[in-house]
């Protein structure tokens, strides 16, 4: 792993992650008639608007405490009770997710104490308090947090297990005992739904949708935890709509605990996973995200066996194109060196595919400080023969003097890259979160067999129109 440069260890230089709170409100956009609330300064949510509005081109509104000088000193009590009464009486909200700040973590608001207090007037409205202080981790944990609040919360605590009990499920996706979860007598559940949950992390409303279509073909219902593909994209209807009119129900989210397993496409998002299958007996299943060949093949084969479900002949069609696909591109796309920047799951995926196509990942940047990440991306690079300079946990400024040391050809990442693209002449492939210079963010697709093949035709279209179009004094 790279260390933060010599000469900059004090500071961050154009910081390569968002706030915790970010990623919390992400996962709560998510939640149909959920309304997300900062307990936090004015500025705080105002940043949070302008970030999500300008991706998703999207009207997206997130309530404030407004918490101020006095009220730093006297506490936030008040404010975050005055907040909640007036959302639950001028909006009619189904849910509220309460996301701590910086602010009031410093000064150790109890918002777990202030919400009860809450609630002795209001017993049957579901507000979650999620602590997400914005001085440490990033959006990648904020999510994580909110996805673990919503699932803990909503469940019907008395069902729960003690905690020190462990499944008695096997650990690995290929265990018979897949075909029948719910065989073994412990877990007998009259309710029992036969769904799967699906956590997808942080990806694009259109990636949340390829997943559900691919769910689908399989002929398998499931809960996403949580589903952003209509919230976070929304039809023209002449409707005008204050919180998410679509997405996971409170209901499906109560209904999580009856399911046949949890499959988590997120390393970096599996504590409500974690949570089903420690006190329910909901097997886990962690694989990576379906970004390329291999690790949709992955997810293909989990749901197969976790559905007792034959692959129909319409998603082999769509791998058998992709593969023919990476043929017919390999000659442009072979050991180009290419440095790829944003979530760590994202940045994991993508390393994964453009292994599988020939090129050479030289550089990988994650915002976000990761074991994980690290641990992966040093085993792709070890089945590759790659020496790839990981950075985990750095910011832009690292990015680019790697980027400089190591001759990069092309660069995928969000629109905060582009001004190192722009000064360094190098072509750049926009995905991930925040991409607000251009248009369609919230369409931008990566997982799955199909849009790995749209992926690769703008990977290599872009080499070809850089690299060996006519004309151009820097063709090779």
């Amino acid at each position: 792993m790279i260390s933060p440069s010599a000469d900059k260890k004090f500071a961050v230089i154009n910081p390569a992650r968002m706030c915790q709170p970010l990623g919390a409100v992400h996962a709560l956009l998510g939640v149909k008639g959920a309304m997300p609330l900062i307990h936090g300064s004015q500025g705080c949510s105002t940043y949070m608007r302008f970030q999500l509005c300008r991706h998703f081109r999207e009207p997206i509104n997130i309530s404030s405490t407004s918490m101020s000088e006095s009220t730093v000193v006297y506490g936030g009590e008040k404010n975050l009770i005055k907040a909640l009464d007036i959302i639950t009486r001028q909006y009619k909200p189904e849910l509220i997710g309460v996301t701590s700040s910086c602010l009031t973590e410093t000064i150790g608001d109890d918002m777990e104490l202030i919400i009860a207090n809450f609630l002795k007037s209001n017993n049957d409205f579901p507000v979650i308090p999620i602590s997400t202080p914005s001085y440490t981790g990033s959006h990648v944990e904020g999510y994580n947090q909110a996805l673990r609040a919503l699932v803990e919360k909503l469940v019907n605590p008395v069902s729960v297990r003690h905690s020190g009990e462990k499944s008695t499920i096997g650990s690995t996706y290929t265990d018979k005992k897949l075909n029948n979860l719910r065989g073994d007598p412990k877990y007998t559940n009259k309710n029992y739904n036969g769904k799967i949950n699906l956590i997808t992390g942080l990806i694009s409303p259109s990636d949340v949708f390829s997943m559900k279509i691919l769910l689908q073909e399989m002929g398998l219902e499931s809960i996403i935890l949580t589903d952003t593909s209509q919230s976070l994209h929304l039809p023209l209807n002449g409707e005008i709509n204050f919180i998410p009119s679509q997405g996971t129900t409170i209901a499906q989210i109560k209904d999580t605990i009856h399911s046949r397993a949890t499959i988590c496409i997120s390393r970096h998002a599996d504590s409500a996973g974690i949570f089903l299958e420690k006190n329910f007996g909901v097997k886990l299943i962690n694989i990576p995200l379906p970004v390329g060949l291999s690790a949709t093949d992955h997810l293909v084969e989990t749901l197969s066996v976790v559905g007792n479900k034959k692959i129909p002949e319409n998603i082999n069609l769509q791998r058998g194109q992709l593969l023919d696909a990476m043929v017919d591109a390999h000659a442009y796309n072979y050991k180009r060196r290419v440095a790829i920047y944003g979530e760590p799951d994202m940045v994991t995926g993508l390393t994964r595919f453009l292994s599988e196509l020939g090129m050479h990942p030289v550089v990988v940047c994650t915002g976000t400080q990761s074991n994980i990440f690290q641990d992966e991306i040093e085993s792709l690079a070890r089945e590759h023969g790659h020496d790839i300079q990981i950075i985990s946990g750095g910011d832009l400024y690292d990015l680019e003097q790697k980027i400089v040391e190591e001759d990069v050809e092309l660069l995928l990442g969000n629109s905060y890259s582009a001004r190192i693209a722009s000064e360094k002449n190098i072509p750049l492939i926009r995905v991930g979160f925040p991409v607000f210079d251009r248009i369609g963010a919230q369409r931008i697709n990566i997982t799955g067999y199909q849009a790995g093949l749209n992926l690769l035709d703008t990977i290599t279209n872009t080499i070809i129109e850089r690299y060996y179009e006519p004309g151009r004094d820097d063709k090779i």
